[in-house]
């Protein structure tokens, strides 16, 4: 009886020590692998979604630049289950000669699968219109086939209007991105650089604005260069669209 008990306490010690031991954690499986070969393109605002058939679908927007270039369309690419190598890309949205970008990939409560992304009008983000597919049949290679098309149209309340004005002074520490352009209509543009647009806009070629300020047609390029810059316009004609639009200048 005694000799019984004593096993029984060895088993039990035992035990006890076998759970006091600490858990053994396996590493985690990490994997990296490239969707598509490297570009001279410029690819930026990817999104990921893992579909009910265990197949992941990427998506990104790709083209020469980003809201300024008007060949930027949205593609995508399929991991299929249990393989290594993505498909090659294939196209998701392309709307014609406007930069499509940051596309966002999402299944709703149902299973059907929704593409988001914004059509830059006028290379402007703050022009842009936001877009929306859907699709149920996108277990398939290739791109989903797309079910519906449409634009998301907002029109915000008063209360949007207050907040954002409100909020707008608080990004005007910044100077860096679009924060730039909610910069007081006064200081956007220096004194001698609106002088210099004013004419632009009425006609005056370089050389007649040289002589008329008493600077040189260099100084005028200068100055031109660094308001396309700031404006975050192609050229010249759009700047000047920009600066009226906003009530910078007067023609």
């Amino acid at each position: 009886m005694n000799r019984l008990l004593l096993v029984c306490l060895q088993v039990i010690l035992g035990f006890t020590e076998l759970l006091a031991q600490p858990e053994i954690k396996k590493p985690p499986i990490i994997s990296e692998t490239l969707i598509f070969p490297q570009q001279d393109k410029h690819v930026h605002g990817s999104s990921i979604v893992s579909l009910p058939n265990g197949d992941f679908l990427a998506t990104w927007f790709q083209g020469s630049g980003e809201r300024t270039a008007d060949d930027v369309r949205i593609m995508g690419a399929r991991l299929k289950k249990g393989e290594y190598q993505w498909s090659f890309p294939f196209l998701m949205a392309d709307t014609k000669n406007i930069p499509d970008c940051n596309p966002v990939l999402f299944l709703n409560s149902k299973g059907k699968l929704f593409l988001v992304w914004v059509a830059v009008e006028a290379n402007r983000w703050e022009y842009s219109i936001l877009r929306f597919r859907t699709s149920i049949d996108y277990l398939n290679a290739g791109a989903p086939v797309w079910n519906w098309q449409d634009n998301i149209l907002l029109k915000p309340g008063d209360k949007f209007a207050t907040e954002t004005e409100k909020n707008f002074k608080n990004v005007q520490q910044f100077t860096r991105g679009d924060a730039e352009t909610l910069k007081p209509k006064s200081d956007f543009f220096s004194k001698r650089e609106k002088e210099v647009l004013e004419l632009m806009a009425k006609g005056y070629a370089s050389k007649a604005i040289a002589k008329k300020l008493f600077i040189t047609e260099k100084t005028i390029e200068s100055h031109r260069k660094n308001m396309v810059t700031k404006a975050k316009v192609k050229n010249t004609m759009e700047l000047i669209s920009f600066a009226t639009g906003k009530g910078m200048i007067k023609i």
